[in-house]
């Protein structure tokens, strides 16, 4: 069987690229193909491969050109006709699945229907010349991108929240199979005195708060990655917070184990930053909407057993501090986190998902892929009109 593996961009270090390369693990003969690839930037992993990119490759690499050349690399991608191959599994946020599969079986992990096109607000700073050129072509992007998804035989997502986006934006069905963490990466280690935020430095990722809080506070705080909004959020800062930039993995599994607590301050669909935390013994305090509610066990659910986080209601520094100086009257077990962040393991979603990629593979030729677009289907206005409201 000849297998495609396709992902958005090899550029950054994301939980995105890391189950990318779990999913390359998984079918170690596959060819693998990708918008561009910066060798300095990504995963050592991917240099033990052969990786495939477009002609837009050079121009591509940096975050804003990425994001300024969006309209053009769904059409690059979109030319990209795989050929010959019995099954293409992408791996996509945004351009993967665009990709041309004329012969084979398209099953795509998506991780999230593309923010920028369906979730700007939330997404963009308003005021920057990335927003002004998506809200520009949003409803061209956002008929671009539905008409990519019914080219899909077979979706999979990471959770249920991504199920309800996958369908309310694209009208299609999604099997979920959950994310996973390298379990052999993560360790605990006595805790230190200073908190942990692990993050791209970009507006959506709501960083911001957590640095104000932790101004008010005065208490150390550490925080790991980069990205556009980093000058921004150093020029905020007080001396108490400290940034790392980007680390090997050796030293963020260090942070982890000697962090007090990670803060996450995103609404996401997933996280997989808190699982790692657990997976170092260490709690978390999280902004409680998303797909924390899949992976967390909140403080105070439960009567009190199990809890592997602190969570707050809203994304402002008060609800935040509120949620530390509550975490910080409370106790957990190092090794209680640690078990409950072994049910996300490598192993088990690698065979997970090779079984639902060739099921769809068998499926297809058998008479119509699991969640199939054969179906008539509603004009991409009803699908406009349920996105707004």
């Amino acid at each position: 069987m000849r297998i495609a593996l396709v992902h958005d961009r090899l550029c950054i270090l994301g939980g995105a690229e890391r189950v990318f390369q779990y999913m390359c693990q998984a079918f170690p003969d596959a060819d693998i193909y990708t918008l561009a690839y910066d060798r300095s930037i990504a995963l050592p992993y991917f240099a033990s491969r052969s990786i495939r990119t477009t002609w837009l490759d050079p121009f591509v690499r940096s975050p804003l050109a990425f994001k300024l050349a969006f309209p053009i690399a769904t059409r690059v991608m979109q030319a990209q006709r795989l050929k010959g191959y019995d099954l293409v599994l992408s791996s996509s946020t945004t351009v993967a699945k665009y990709v041309t599969v004329t012969d084979g079986t398209h099953v795509c992990y998506c991780y999230m229907p593309t923010r920028a096109i369906w979730q700007s607000d939330a997404y963009f700073n308003r005021k920057s010349i990335t927003a002004q050129v998506f809200y520009r072509f949003q409803q061209h992007l956002q008929r671009r991108d539905y008409s990519a998804s019914q080219r899909v035989d077979h979706f999979i997502t990471l959770s249920e929240m991504s199920r309800q986006f996958i369908q309310q934006y694209y009208d299609r069905e999604a099997e979920v199979i959950p994310c996973p963490i390298d379990l052999s990466v993560f360790y605990s280690a006595p805790k230190q005195n200073h908190y942990l935020l692990v993050s791209r430095l970009e507006h959506w990722k709501r960083v911001d708060y957590a640095i104000e809080a932790f101004n008010r506070l005065g208490l150390p705080l550490r925080i790991i990655g980069t990205g556009e909004e980093e000058r921004r959020l150093r020029a905020m800062a007080k001396p108490n917070v400290a940034f790392l930039g980007a680390v090997d993995d050796e030293t963020l599994a260090r942070e982890y184990s000697q962090a007090r607590a990670v803060v996450f301050t995103p609404y996401l669909e997933y996280g997989l930053i808190p699982l790692e935390a657990n997976a170092s013994g260490t709690p978390v305090i999280c902004y409680g909407k998303g797909g924390v509610n899949e992976t967390m066990i909140p403080l105070g659910s439960n009567g009190g057993d199990g809890a592997t986080a602190v969570f707050f209601d809203e994304q402002t520094p008060e609800s935040l501090i509120g949620a530390i100086r509550r975490f910080e009257s409370v106790r957990f077990e190092s090794a209680a986190l640690m078990r409950h962040a072994s049910r996300w393991g490598v192993p088990a979603f690698q065979e997970r998902l090779r079984r639902s990629a060739l099921a769809a593979v068998g499926a297809r030729h058998g008479g119509g892929a699991p969640g199939g677009n054969g179906r008539a289907r509603d004009s991409f206005r009803s699908r406009s009109r349920l996105q707004r409201a």
